[in-house]
């Protein structure tokens, strides 16, 4: 399947934002995932102020990708 995307790319910072979000945010309907209105980068920002026992593991993902380009370079 396809990688997680990272974080430091803006072209797709908002499906990581939602892919974050479905990945740690406790929902039963997609409509759980964010309020109408509200940009996915905005619902993951408020979500990781109330949760930042997540901030860590999306760090750490992240920094999978930082290792993945370093050893490219």
């Amino acid at each position: 399947g396809e990688a997680l995307p990272c974080r430091d790319r803006p072209v797709i910072y908002e499906r990581y934002c939602w892919l974050m979000l479905v990945l740690f945010k406790p929902w039963k309907h997609a409509f759980d995932l964010r309020v109408p209105g509200a940009s996915w980068s905005e619902t993951l920002s408020s979500f990781c102020l109330v949760h930042p026992e997540w901030v860590a593991r999306m760090n750490n993902m992240q920094l999978l990708h930082e290792c993945r380009d370093s050893h490219d370079d």
